[in-house]
């Protein structure tokens, strides 16, 4: 009895360690402001197409000349490749005009929404409401 007791409350403690990273990081609704969008001009410096997110960096330039460098975090690879995306499709030095929910403690960081591509197309990712 005492044995099949402790090898259930070990396995429930397994379960528990395991599914502990995955509670941990769906925090994208409580870490950027979904009721406000943020519109940026810039220069991409890197593109990482790598699980889960998605992630760019840009510089944004003030009219004073001073540098920003923003980043954007994306879905996974999976349904970036569902919105036409691919490993290649920003490149460092690309000009873009992204659209992001800003990160709520100010920070320049968001969740992308919207990008116009260096040849004009769009991609808006607006639709879906937004990181879960």
């Amino acid at each position: 009895m005492r044995s099949t007791l402790a090898r259930f409350l070990i396995a429930v403690a397994g379960l528990a360690a395991c599914s502990a990273p995955m509670f941990a990081h769906h925090g994208s609704r409580i870490s950027y402001d979904l009721t406000r969008m943020v519109t940026l001009t810039g220069t991409v410096t890197e593109f990482q197409w790598q699980n889960p997110h998605v992630y760019i960096t840009f510089d944004v330039k003030d009219k004073e000349g001073n540098v920003t460098h923003w980043g954007a975090e994306t879905y996974s690879p999976v349904v970036m490749t569902r919105s036409g995306w691919g490993r290649r499709t920003l490149k460092t030095g690309d000009k873009v005009t992204i659209t992001v929910w800003p990160s709520k403690i100010g920070t320049p960081l968001g969740f992308l929404a919207k990008v116009v591509h260096p040849d004009g197309h769009v991609t808006d990712l607006s639709k879906g409401g937004g990181p879960k």
